[in-house]
């Protein structure tokens, strides 16, 4: 069997491009054939579009020369769907079935609120002509299903590599924060409850690691030394990050299925999310973390403040999250979940 991967380069930060990584890392070790077309990138415009056409010409002559069995499709929305339905309707022209596996956490305001009805029509249709499609939770599959009224939806969540970092002791309560900085995330909020969580904890820290709009945030957090800005983190970086952290917390307001929540779960913390998109499959409120609603200020810093202050709750939440991460969002468990989805969309086309 040979399959097509179609995503953003892996040089890319985020989390599509980290699935994809990890996807190719999986079959490498499974000794799956596959071929790998990056339809953007960091770049300028002109080099994203000429990386775009590269890739497009040369999986529509694979395709035109049946040198694949199945294209695996990673999609998101505006831009990204554009971009992916060039490559779906390629694929059908030359009767090659393709897989759409959708990410991004804005997907339904972007089909509800931004398409017009035709631009509805266009989309539904490249849904539909997919041999399969793959969602990231069962909340998305519903929504799928519901909204777009296809029925050929399966779940496969998201997986990370096992966590190998050292443990490290942090003198300090550490809350981290992995992601786009953005009001989306939540980030506002987290600024905005560290002083009522320094007063009952007043060694408390705040670590914001990632790219966005560093800069107002810096401004919003002006005169709190507690809050640190740690910017885009590598590898290493971000092992040493969670190696240090107390508890992992990511208030958004919109998601799919965050990898940096998995990967919290990986390194045996505890997390405070939200109940949004696929979150509460991952976070069991209670047992793995605890979940607030987006917004709430108080039920943040009182989630916040009770895993801080109570070391026994957060290893003891810390440790099922780590097993359930190893149950349920490794990077085997999902790359097996993917063959066996590229297995029956060959044997039904």
């Amino acid at each position: 069997m040979k399959v097509y991967l179609v995503g953003p380069s892996v040089e890319q930060k985020g989390g599509v491009a980290s699935v994809v990584q990890q996807l190719m890392e999986v079959f490498e070790k499974e000794g799956l054939e596959y071929s790998f077309f990056p339809t953007t990138s960091d770049s300028n415009l002109m080099a994203r579009l000429f990386l775009f056409l590269r890739s497009w010409f040369r999986l529509t002559l694979g395709c035109a020369f049946r040198q694949v069995d199945v294209v695996h499709i990673h999609t998101a929305s505006r831009g990204s769907f554009l971009r992916k339905s060039i490559i779906a309707i390629s694929c059908l022209c030359f009767n090659v079935p393709y897989v759409l596996h959708l990410h991004g956490a804005e997907f339904r305001d972007f089909y509800d609120k931004e398409l017009r009805w035709f631009s509805k029509i266009y989309l539904r249709f490249v849904f539909s002509r997919a041999a399969s499609v793959i969602a990231l939770s069962e909340f998305w599959r519903s929504w799928l299903e519901e909204n777009l009224k296809i029925k050929n939806v399966v779940v496969v969540f998201n997986g990370v590599p096992f966590f190998t970092g050292p443990s490290e002791q942090n003198s300090n309560p550490l809350i981290l924060f992995m992601g786009r900085l953005s009001e989306r995330k939540g980030v506002h909020d987290l600024i905005k409850v560290m002083p009522d969580i320094l007063l009952s904890i007043p060694d408390a820290v705040l670590e914001l690691a990632g790219d966005g709009d560093i800069e107002h945030f810096r401004k919003l957090a002006q005169g709190n030394p507690q809050i640190r800005f740690l910017g885009w983190l590598d590898d290493d970086q971000r092992i040493s990050a969670l190696s240090r952290a107390t508890v992992f917390c990511l208030p958004s307001s919109n998601e799919g299925l965050p990898m940096s929540v998995l990967e919290a779960m990986s390194a045996g913390l505890p997390v405070v999310s939200t109940p949004v998109g696929g979150i509460p499959e991952a976070v069991v409120d209670g047992v793995t973390g605890l979940l607030v609603e987006p917004g709430d200020l108080n039920g943040l810093t009182a989630a916040l403040s009770s895993i801080l202050s109570d070391s026994e709750k957060s290893k003891t939440m810390g440790r099922a999250g780590a097993v359930r991460h190893k149950t349920l969002f490794s990077s085997f468990a999902m790359g097996q979940a993917c063959l066996d989805v590229y297995k029956r969309c060959c044997r039904s086309s």
